[in-house]
């Protein structure tokens, strides 16, 4: 009877002196004022972003598919169809002053580089059909690139599998392709890209040369293909870069206020990139501070380009940038149904228009898609009820040209 009085009363001590967890982003929709830890609830308003072009890519690396700053230089490779090569970038005149030719490696189909305090990292382990069993991760002394001129060096092998993966028929629905990977605590983060859910799975292996069996650590729903990721330790930031399948719309995630490796437990924000449309965004890179540069390769009509991202506006515990341009004579109002459940959106322009109208669940989650014409002063009825929508909450977003408007409804 004593113990169980001491374990009570303990209890009530712990209870009257613990934190509060809630949303503690004022950024956040669901911002919760008394809240002094981060549960990773906190939910944002759907954003759309036009980061800025910062240069054209020479010819030579116009299939960029990876990024790393170092030493000044910009390094980047060209995806599979080229050799084993490495090439460094001034960022100022964007022409190639250097490259590394891995004199032992291949390259099947390289996807990604990453870098910690000591080594660099080439990641050949694209498997866009889900055939293959030769993933390798190529490692070279940092001390290896030249700051200008030609060179060569011997690399390290770390081979790995995915003990999940039975199956090695090819397909195009797998989850066992990657095209992006950091490096953080002697340990590779590997985050595939899910052509059949359009998730991304997060593998860990250890840093160092061997076979060894990529372990699964979790899953996000990052609704879209996952092609590029960097890590921001010192303000505790990853970026996740992509693109929509088949629509090709470009989009980055921000996870930020997250504890060790469990990168998806702090607050998450996705941002479309809308002036990259019909671009195959492909690697992003951390600068300093909270600077980071996206590669974009060529594609039918775009050269291979690199743009600037300033993460800043999103992460900062401030209040939303105030020149943001809001979508003004338009107006979009929900009228619930009669038995109280999804009726319908109606949507007035006072100026003939067309636009995208997206709706999403409050984590980010795209339930429809679709184009609006509108006419000058006359209501588009969209109905919600042959919509899946799981909540009681959905987040509605206009986009016509470069100007945007979302708003938030609850049945």
């Amino acid at each position: 009877m004593r113990i169980f009085i001491l374990f009570f009363l303990l209890g009530i001590f712990l209870h009257g002196f613990g934190q509060q967890a809630g949303c503690t982003d004022p950024l956040a929709v669901n911002f919760d004022i008394n809240a002094e830890v981060n549960d990773g609830s906190c939910r944002y308003m759907p954003i759309v972003h036009s980061p800025p072009f910062a240069f054209e890519l020479p010819a030579e690396v116009s299939e960029t598919s990876g990024l790393v700053f170092h030493n000044g230089n910009l390094w980047t490779h060209n995806d599979s169809g080229d050799g084993p090569v490495l090439y460094a970038l001034d960022t100022s005149s964007a022409q190639v002053v250097a490259r590394l030719t891995l004199s032992n490696a291949t390259a099947v189909d390289w996807e990604e580089i990453t870098s910690d305090e000591e080594y660099l990292y080439i990641g050949d382990f694209g498997n866009n059909s889900g055939t293959r069993r030769d993933l390798v991760i190529y490692r070279i002394s940092l001390d290896a690139l030249p700051k200008e001129g030609n060179a060569k060096a011997q690399a390290e092998k770390i081979k790995f599998y995915y003990p999940e993966q039975n199956d090695f028929k090819k397909s195009k629905t797998h989850s066992f392709d990657c095209e992006a990977f950091i490096s953080f605590n002697g340990s590779l983060y590997l985050f595939t890209k899910d052509r059949g859910q359009q998730n991304t799975q997060l593998y860990r292996l250890p840093a160092t040369p061997g076979n060894h069996a990529a372990e699964l650590i979790t899953e996000f729903h990052s609704g879209g293909l996952v092609t590029g990721a960097s890590l921001n330790m010192d303000d505790n930031e990853l970026i996740l870069i992509g693109y929509v399948q088949k629509v090709w719309t470009p989009f980055l995630w921000i996870f930020n206020d997250f504890e060790e490796d469990n990168f998806f437990t702090g607050n998450k924000r996705r941002i479309d990139l809308v002036n990259l449309v019909t671009t195959q965004t492909e690697a992003v890179c951390h600068l300093g501070d909270k600077h980071y540069l996206i590669s974009a390769e060529r594609s039918p009509t775009f050269s291979a380009r690199v743009f600037s991202f300033d993460s800043s506006p999103w992460t900062d515990s401030v209040t939303q940038n105030s020149k943001r341009r809001e979508l003004a004579r338009t107006d979009v109002n929900m009228f619930p149904a009669p038995d109280g459940g999804w009726g319908s959106l109606v949507v007035r322009s006072q100026v003939k228009r067309e636009m995208r109208l997206d709706i999403s669940d409050p984590q980010g989650r795209l339930l429809h898609r679709s184009v609006l014409i509108l006419n000058r002063n006359k209501d588009y009825e969209v109905s919600l009820q042959g919509i899946d929508i799981p909540g009681d909450e959905i987040i509605v977003l206009l986009i016509s040209g470069r100007k945007h408007m979302t708003r938030a409804f609850k049945k």
